[in-house]
């Protein structure tokens, strides 16, 4: 501004002081002088708003910045914060964990020289054994194992016996039951009635459902009519057997028979099986009729089921 000034002041004083065309020429100077100091003071106005506006911007910028960069710095510390308690965290369960394992080491060393104490125990023990003293403990427990084996076998044989004396006494009761009747009678009928020398026959149908196996079986004498029926296995234990209830049919048994039962009945092998029929609340043995065509009883087959005849 001050070249401006003494620009305006030179020229006001000349206008001022001459005269004819040095006025003039002092006077068109200092309006031109006026014009341009006018014209400079707007654009150094402008410039000095633009630039106040353009250092506001940037003073936001830089706060901006600053506040990002501190809440970056915050959020870094809050983390290093979390991981130094996450680590001690860490640091105290493994020592925990070390302690614990310290502690299992001594009790497993403890046990261990314990277990040595005892061995060598052992074997100051055995090493002042006489070999006589020896022999003898191993025939002791060779005579041991040999009296549980006799046990074992007697147990067995009087099992054996038990059952063949249980069977005995059923005959037996049957025929005393059947001599009383024939005595106490007068009919004919009654004393025709005798004690049967072997084993029951029955006539049987092997049934198939498609879901598992029975097998009907039927008197051939009328004098003997079953109530129930039963299949053994070779040591005596029940595989299968006809309910108790009053059968739809009474000259007839139905047992529901797993497939093993199904096979030896089909191929006539009973060597693992034994039949036995209940007649007069006594059980009897009883075989089946060896025939060489099937017989297929047509009253009870249903239409979404077939059965398999032997």
């Amino acid at each position: 501004m001050a070249p401006w000034l003494v620009s305006l002041a030179v020229f006001g004083a000349g206008a001022i002081s001459l005269d004819g065309m040095e006025r003039a020429m002092a006077v068109g100077a200092f309006s031109a002088s006026c014009l341009g100091a006018l014209l400079a003071i707007s654009q150094l106005r402008r410039s000095y708003s633009s630039m106040r506006g353009w250092m506001g911007e940037r003073e936001s910028a830089l706060s901006t910045f600053a506040d990002d960069r501190a809440a970056a710095v915050a959020r870094q510390f809050q983390w290093a914060v979390e991981e130094l308690v996450s680590v001690r965290a860490e640091l105290r369960r493994a020592d925990g964990l070390r302690v614990g394992a310290e502690q299992r080491a001594a009790s497993t060393a403890a046990e261990a020289r314990r277990d040595a104490e005892d061995l060598r125990v052992a074997r100051e023990k055995l090493q002042a054994l006489d070999p006589s003293e020896l022999d003898l403990l191993r025939e002791k427990l060779q005579q041991v194992q040999q009296a549980f084996q006799d046990e074992e076998r007697d147990r067995r044989n009087s099992e054996r016996r038990a059952r063949a004396a249980e069977q005995r006494v059923a005959d037996l009761t049957r025929t005393l039951r059947l001599v009383a009747n024939t005595v106490s009678s007068s009919g004919d009928a009654v004393a025709a009635r005798a004690v049967p020398t072997g084993p029951l026959v029955l006539d049987w149908t092997l049934e198939y459902d498609g879901t598992a196996h029975s097998l009907r079986l039927r008197s051939t004498s009328a004098d003997n009519r079953p109530s129930r029926a039963r299949i053994l296995d070779a040591t005596g234990r029940p595989v299968a057997e006809s309910a108790n209830g009053r059968p739809r049919r009474p000259a007839q048994l139905v047992l529901r028979i797993p497939q093993s039962v199904a096979a030896a009945v089909e191929s006539g092998d009973w060597s693992a099986f034994r039949l036995e029929v209940e007649v007069d609340d006594v059980w009897l043995g009883a075989v089946l009729v060896d025939r060489a065509q099937p017989v297929v009883d047509t009253d009870v087959m249903q239409p979404r089921a077939f059965r398999v005849v032997s």
